[in-house]
């Protein structure tokens, strides 16, 4: 049985947010350089992108930023 906060506005409308904020990070862990797969799994994830843009502008190799990330 549904709850009534999962039905309510305000409620959708953060389900929605939640899912722009993932979608725009995204898009910014493809725009370094990372896979689609790999991009997924960081932008769903608690992967710092602060941290992965350091990285990858260190030099450090994607499977490698991949690994400190997750």
């Amino acid at each position: 049985m549904a709850t009534f906060a999962e039905h309510h506005p305000l409620h959708e409308e953060l389900e929605l947010d939640d899912l722009r904020v993932t979608c725009w990070r995204f898009d910014q862990f493809s725009s370094l350089g990372f896979l689609e797969d790999d991009a997924w799994l960081l932008s769903f994830s608690d992967a710092d992108l602060g941290e992965a843009r350091s990285l990858v502008a260190a030099g450090c190799p994607l499977h490698l930023a991949l690994r400190i990330l997750t």
